[in-house]
C-alpha cells in the first residue's frame, strides 16, 4: 500500500506538470521566432522553420519527411502525410489533404477486407512520390492534393479542388481535376 504521504506528492507534481504543460501549449520554438502549433495537433518527422503556424487538430505526418518553409500557415483540419516539401509564405486552407502516398491494393487473389490487416491496408505498402509546393502558394479550403504533384510559387488553387498534375507558377487553378483558368497579373 502506497503511503498518503506519497500519494500527495505525486498528485502534486502531476499538477505541477500538467499547469506547465497547458502555459506552453501552442507554443513551440523553431530558432530564434516561435512557431505555434494548436491543439490536438498530431506531428510526425517534420522540419519546422521560423514564424509556421499550425492551427488546430492538424495533422502532419512525414513519411520520411515533411519540410515547411518560413512563416507557413496551415488551417485548421488538414492533413499533410508523406515526403512533402512546402516553400516560404504559404497559406494552406482549412480541410486541406495533401498525401505523397497511396495504399496499394491492387491483389486481385485477396478480398480487399483481407487486405486491409489490422491497421490499415498496409500488407502491400505504398507507392510514395514526393509532393513540392513553392513560394507564395494559396490553397483554399477542401483542396486535396495528390502524390507526385508540384505547384509552382505563386500559384492559387480554388476551393474544393482535386490537383492530380502539376501546376505552373502564378498560376490560378480550380476544379475537379484541377485545371489553369488564367494566370496572376
Amino acid at each position: 500500500m502506497i503511503p498518503q504521504k506519497l500519494r500527495r506528492a505525486v498528485g502534486l507534481m502531476r499538477f505541477a506538470f500538467q499547469d506547465a504543460q497547458k502555459r506552453a501549449r501552442g507554443v513551440w520554438y523553431a530558432g530564434t521566432s516561435a512557431t505555434r502549433i494548436g491543439r490536438g495537433c498530431k506531428i510526425a518527422n517534420v522540419q519546422f522553420s521560423r514564424g509556421c503556424t499550425i492551427e488546430d487538430h492538424v495533422r502532419l505526418v512525414g513519411e520520411p519527411a515533411i519540410a515547411l518553409g518560413v512563416d507557413v500557415y496551415i488551417n485548421c483540419f488538414t492533413m499533410i502525410g508523406g515526403e512533402v516539401s512546402i516553400g516560404n509564405h504559404v497559406l494552406i486552407s482549412q480541410f486541406v489533404n495533401i498525401w505523397g502516398r497511396a495504399h496499394r491494393f491492387s491483389r486481385r487473389d485477396v478480398p480487399i477486407w483481407l487486405q486491409y490487416g489490422k491497421h490499415g491496408i498496409d500488407d502491400q505498402g505504398y507507392d510514395i512520390k514526393p509532393i513540392t509546393i513553392g513560394d507564395g502558394v494559396w490553397i483554399g479550403p477542401h483542396v486535396t492534393v495528390f502524390r507526385g504533384v508540384s505547384i509552382g510559387e505563386g500559384a492559387v488553387i480554388g476551393a474544393n479542388s482535386v490537383v492530380t498534375k502539376d501546376i505552373p507558377e502564378y498560376a490560378i487553378a480550380w476544379g475537379v481535376p484541377a485545371i489553369v483558368h488564367r494566370f496572376r497579373e
